[in-house]
């Protein structure tokens, strides 16, 4: 919490800190105290470190800390979030000079940075540990903007420009990371390492009022490209003679496997591949999974498959934003998008038609 680490920092540096105290019928975050001074402290925390979140709850503080100050101590009031740029602390504590000039200010971070204007805290001043440009294209980082949970956000994002009937998704606009956290179903902090890592590539813009996607011909480039590696598949055949569709689709009822690939894009109607065997993603290939399906057994070393068992790829982001055409679930549309182009029975020509007749507007950089 931002409260403790603000009470960590003045207490490293010598101060008195009193947790929550009760002042004036003012509840305080805390009252640091040394020879000489006296503050009487509100911290208010974001989860993004933009300057238009912090400088409001900036004010917010200057007013409670000034409210609870008293005559014996002075106002201090100081923003948190888990990464704040240098410009963003300067434009917080630009604003402290020009509109709350009678109280003491303070920028911190989760990082490391403690920038404080005030009598007597000079001291508690740090910078930021610098990361190197060179780690921070490092393929490790660059990699993780397209983690499993960070492809589902990416769904979330855009889902307001695909149609219902190929993504399922939650469809709204969102100021920021905890709006989207709420919306998408993950945790706050995933949803803001998700949209600093959006806006430190460059690819959320800076004018628009909500969490709006630009540079999207190369986020989508990176985007595929971030699916060209071997996965695990497994060929298989039924047991049973009989209707292969309405064996798949009783397969697919289970709740734990959905059309993939070439499959996935025919029942979506936008299939263009035909004579390969339907794939079906499972969120994780083991001797234990494969012996839920009673009437699938794996080919012989001779025998065609009749569907290809499939490890997904990012099971948070595919099964959560599967739909179900004709009550068969079934990969949405940027999942199969992403999947398909790599494949090498014609999966790029296959992606350029799901490009053409749904996603080029999705794609294409707004004007």
């Amino acid at each position: 919490r931002a409260e403790s680490l603000l009470a960590d920092i003045f207490e490293q540096a010598g101060w008195r800190v009193e947790r929550e105290p009760y002042r004036q019928r003012s509840r305080l975050d805390m009252i640091v105290r040394r020879p000489g001074v006296v503050y009487a402290v509100e911290v208010k925390a974001a989860v993004e470190g933009r300057g238009d979140r912090l400088v409001p709850l900036f004010a917010q503080a200057v007013l409670q800390s000034l409210r609870g100050a008293g005559k014996n101590a002075a106002p201090l009031a100081v923003v948190a979030a888990p990464k704040i740029s240098q410009s963003a602390a300067d434009q917080v504590l630009k604003f402290a000079e020009h509109y709350a000039p009678d109280a003491a200010a303070g920028v911190i971070d989760f990082e490391g940075l403690r920038l404080f204007r005030g009598p007597h805290l000079d001291g508690l001043n740090a910078e930021a540990p610098r990361v190197s440009s060179l780690a921070s294209k490092s393929p490790r980082v660059s990699g993780h903007l397209f983690s499993d949970l960070n492809q589902w956000m990416l769904k979330v994002l855009l889902a307001p420009e695909v149609p219902e009937e190929l993504l399922s998704a939650p469809r709204g606009q969102y100021r920021n990371a905890s709006q989207l956290a709420r919306a998408a179903k993950v945790s706050v902090m995933s949803a803001f390492r998700f949209v600093q890592q959006l806006q430190d590539e460059g690819y959320l813009s800076e004018s628009n009022p909500y969490l709006s996607l630009v540079r999207r011909e190369d986020l989508f480039r990176r985007w595929q490209a971030s699916a060209v590696r071997s996965l695990k598949e497994v060929p298989m055949r039924y047991l049973l003679k009989g209707d292969p569709r309405a064996q798949l689709r009783k397969m697919l009822g289970s709740g734990r496997a959905c059309l993939a690939l070439f499959a996935a894009a025919d029942a979506l109607k936008l299939g263009f591949v035909e004579g390969v065997p339907p794939y079906v993603y499972v969120e994780r290939i083991q001797p234990s999974n494969l012996s839920v399906w009673k009437n699938l057994r794996r080919c012989g070393p001779s025998e065609s498959p009749e569907l290809i068992l499939r490890q997904a790829p990012a099971p948070q982001s595919v099964f959560r934003g599967l739909v179900r055409p004709n009550g068969m679930a079934t990969s949405d549309v940027l999942q199969v998008w992403v999947d398909v182009s790599s494949h090498p029975s014609r999966g790029r020509e296959q992606a350029d038609l799901i490009r053409k007749r749904v996603l080029e507007r999705v794609i294409k950089e707004k004007r």
